[in-house]
């Protein structure tokens, strides 16, 4: 019984590890999307005020 317990709780706990990845995911790709933007729209306002 207790190998059972053990089994069910360490599911729940991949499944939980599983999801925090997942959303630590999505969070760096728009980390990565709004960093890139903010870089992109940098460099072209720069370029216009320059040239």
């Amino acid at each position: 019984m207790k190998m059972l317990i053990d089994g069910i709780k360490n599911m729940f706990l991949d499944l939980f590890a599983m999801g925090k990845g997942f959303i630590y995911g999505f969070v760096m790709v728009a980390l990565l999307f709004l960093v890139g933007g903010a870089l992109l729209y940098g460099i072209l306002y720069l370029r216009n005020l320059v040239f």
